[in-house]
């Protein structure tokens, strides 16, 4: 008689981590959606190739900010379970409602593309950036949860290192927060600011403030 072997707590953490590392792939692969292949023109027009895609540039930019910004989100979310030592259906619940806003930033990064040039741009980047707000606000529930759960099952953390997580974590909500608001005011700055702040996270600077 076989005995039933009982899943271990890194087990557990590590199915976590696997299921959300599909997920953060699936985002980043259907972002090359957004692309869209110009069509074949009648006759012999030079240059039609180069103007089509000059014409998407919208789409190359917001293809390019949508992606490192998913690939450091990817790289923070493992970050963050690595200080886990208890999963419970609390997290797993947070953590699943965190990866619904991942899963929906092809469709404003699309949105945007199209509509950055139209006079309801304002709108398109408000839902892009929001996006970015709902993913971070999300972050932030789960990191305090993972903090918390910690706390009550007597984990030593360093506590400098756990401070400056912590105020990263905020930081980056509070920064999207901003390009959503301009979105609506400014939606090329908006645009601007979320390449802008992708790139500041991706520094190795940055990344040391949590270490």
């Amino acid at each position: 008689m076989k005995l039933r072997r009982e899943p271990s707590e890194d087990r557990e953490s590590s199915r976590v981590e696997a299921f959300s590392d599909n997920v953060f792939g699936i985002a980043l692969t259907l972002l090359v959606l957004t692309l869209k292949v110009p069509t074949i023109p009648d006759g012999d027009q030079p240059g039609y190739l180069i103007d089509q895609l000059r014409k998407e540039w919208p789409s190359f930019i917001t293809c390019v900010i949508s992606f490192v910004t998913i690939l450091l989100m990817w790289i923070n979310h493992h970050v963050m379970f690595e200080r886990v030592k208890k999963v419970d259906h609390t997290l797993l619940i947070l953590n699943g409602l965190m990866l619904l806003p991942i899963t929906l930033v092809p469709f404003p990064t699309s949105l945007l593309a199209v509509f950055l040039s139209h006079p309801q741009a304002r709108y398109a980047a408000g839902l892009f950036a929001g996006s970015y707000v709902m993913i971070a606000g999300m972050y932030n529930l789960v990191w305090m949860h993972i903090t918390r759960l910690n706390k009550r099952l007597g984990v030593e953390e360093d506590e400098v290192r756990l401070h400056r997580q912590t105020n990263k974590v905020r930081l980056v909500f509070v920064l999207y927060m901003t390009a959503f608001l301009l979105g609506f005011v400014y939606p090329v700055g908006c645009v601007v600011l979320c390449f802008l702040f992708a790139a500041y996270f991706a520094l190795p600077e940055f990344q040391n403030k949590a270490a």
